[in-house]
C-alpha cells in the first residue's frame, strides 16, 4: 500500500466537518426529545460478565477451529472446545454459533449458581430479531419436507439437552472448567446425533429413517436448536447486556420523524455523536429500538414454542402474523465517566433498569465494566498459541495415521 498522502488526510477532514455540521443541525433536536439522566448511586450484587473468542483454521480437506467462552465474577469459568468440520456449509457463520452457544449457556449456568446478574458482551437483541439466515432457510426446507417428524425429533434433541445441560452445570460448578462435548448436535466419540438420541429412545428417529438423506443439514438445524435453547435459558434470569461497537440511529430516525418539517433534507447519521454532543458528564440516554417487520422465525421454532418450548425467548419477542417486529429490550446511551465513550446498554423490559444500571456501576470503573475487561482478555484466543496447538495435534495425528496427512494440510504452507 502506497504512504499516506495529503490527499487522504484532506478526504478525511472534509467527512468528519460535514459530519460535526450534521451533529450541529441535530443536537437541539434531540435535546427536545430526549434527555441526558445522571447515573444512579452503585448497587452491589454478585455479578459476573461473559465473554467468548473463537479461531479457526481452512486445512485441505476439513476445517479445524477453536471456541471458548469464560465467566468471571466471585469465581472464573471456562469452557474450552476444539472442532473440526468439512467446509459444507457457511462454516464461518456455525463456528460463530458454537462460540455463542458457550457465551449464552455460561451465561445462563451462573444464573442458576447464583449470579444475581449476568453481563454480556455485545447485544442481546440481534441475538433474539436475527436468527441466521442459513439456520432459517435449512430450517424451513426440512419441515417443508419432513413435517411432523421433524417436528418429534426436534422436540426429543430439546428434552436431550434439558438432560446434558445438568451433567454440564454441575461439572463446571465442581471444576470450573468444560472441555470438549459442548455441541452434541456434532456428535461425540465417533457417535452421531442420531445413534445419541436412538439409545436414548427418541421415537422419531428410531421408528423411521426419513432423516438418513438428510444427514448433514439436520445436524446444522440441530445446532440452531442448540443456540435457540442456550439463548432462552440465558433469557430466563437476571442478564443486561453492553455493547461497545454499534451502529445504530433509532434516536436520529425518531427526531427526524417528530421534527420532519423543521429538519426536512436534515442528514441520516448514527445516534453516537449527536448523543455524545449532548453532554460530557456521565449519565444516560433511554429511547426505544423501533419496530419494523423483519424476517420470520421459522415455523418449527413456533410450533416448538406452541409445545412448551423456547418460553423465554417467545415471552421476549414481538410479533405479527409471524414476523418478527422487535423484542421488549430497554435501550440506553451510557457513559461511565466523564467524557468516556457511550456504549449501548441493553436490558430486558420486565427488569428493573434503573436497579440493573445500579449493579452494573457497583462494578464499573472509569470508562468501562471490569469483569467484562478481564473476561475479554481472559477468554481470548491468541493466533500464535492457536497455531501452535493445532501443529501439535495434527502432528500427533499424523503420526498414527499418514493417510490422515490429505485432509490436514495447510494451503500456505509454502508462503509461511
Amino acid at each position: 500500500m502506497e504512504r499516506i498522502s495529503d490527499v487522504h488526510i484532506k478526504e478525511i477532514r472534509n467527512f468528519l466537518l460535514r459530519s460535526l455540521r450534521d451533529v450541529g443541525k441535530l443536537r437541539s433536536a434531540v435535546a427536545k426529545h430526549f434527555s441526558w439522566k445522571p447515573l444512579p448511586a452503585p448497587r452491589g450484587g454478585n455479578v459476573y460478565a461473559i465473554d467468548g473468542s473463537r479461531m479457526m483454521k481452512r486445512l485441505s480437506g476439513a476445517i479445524i477451529y477453536a471456541v471458548s467462552a469464560s465467566a468471571i465474577g466471585e469465581r472464573l469459568y471456562y469452557w474450552n472446545d476444539i472442532g473440526m468440520v468439512f467446509p459444507y456449509k457457511n462454516v464461518e457463520e456455525r463456528v460463530r454459533i458454537h462460540m455463542d452457544i458457550l457465551e449464552k449457556r455460561m451465561g445462563a449456568m451462573m444464573l442458576e449458581l447464583g449470579a444475581d446478574l449476568v453481563l454480556m458482551d455485545g447485544t442481546i437483541s440481534s441475538a433474539i430479531i436475527t436468527p441466521p439466515t442459513y439456520a432459517s432457510s435449512t430450517t424451513r426446507e426440512l419441515y417443508n419436507r419432513h413435517g411432523k417428524q421433524l417436528l418429534e425429533a426436534a422436540l426429543e434433541f430439546l428434552d436431550f439437552l434439558d438432560e446434558q445441560w445438568v451433567e454440564w452445570r454441575e461439572e463446571l460448578e465442581k471444576t470450573g472448567v468444560l472441555n470438549g462435548f459442548s455441541l452434541p448436535s456434532r456428535g461425540w466419540n465417533g457417535e452421531e446425533i442420531f445413534s445419541m438420541l436412538m439409545k436414548r429412545g427418541a421415537r422419531s428417529i428410531r421408528e423411521s429413517f426419513w432423516w438418513v438423506n438428510d444427514k448433514e443439514d439436520l445436524i446444522v438445524l440441530f445446532e440452531y436448536l442448540e443456540y435457540l435453547h442456550a439463548l432462552d435459558r440465558l433469557l430466563g434470569g437476571r442478564i443486561a447486556a453492553v455493547a461497545k461497537t454499534f451502529y445504530k440511529s433509532d434516536v436520529v430516525k425518531t427526531v427526524l420523524e417528530r421534527e420532519k418539517e423543521k429538519l426536512k433534507g436534515a442528514p441520516m447519521i448514527v445516534d453516537t455523536p449527536v448523543v455524545a454532543s449532548l453532554s460530557d458528564e456521565s449519565g444516560y440516554l433511554e429511547f426505544r429500538y423501533l419496530e419494523k417487520p423483519k424476517e420470520a422465525f421459522p415455523k418449527l421454532v413456533v410450533d416448538l414454542m406452541h409445545h412448551g418450548k423456547l418460553q423465554s425467548l417467545k415471552e421476549i419477542l414481538i410479533m405479527k402474523d409471524g414476523k418478527i417486529l422487535g423484542a421488549r429490550i430497554r435501550p440506553a446511551y451510557v457513559r461511565f465517566a466523564e467524557r468516556g465513550l457511550i456504549y449501548l446498554l441493553e436490558v430486558p423490559e420486565r427488569q428493573d433498569f434503573e436497579g440493573t444500571l445500579a449493579n452494573i456501576l457497583s462494578v464499573a470503573e472509569d470508562e468501562y465494566v471490569i469483569p467484562l475487561e478481564y473476561a475479554h482478555h481472559s477468554v481470548v484466543i491468541k493466533k500464535q498459541e492457536f497455531d501452535a496447538y493445532v501443529s501439535a495435534v495434527l502432528s500427533a495425528l499424523v503420526g498414527e495415521d499418514e493417510r490422515f496427512l490429505s485432509f490436514l494440510r495447510y494451503g500456505r504452507e509454502p508462503l509461511e
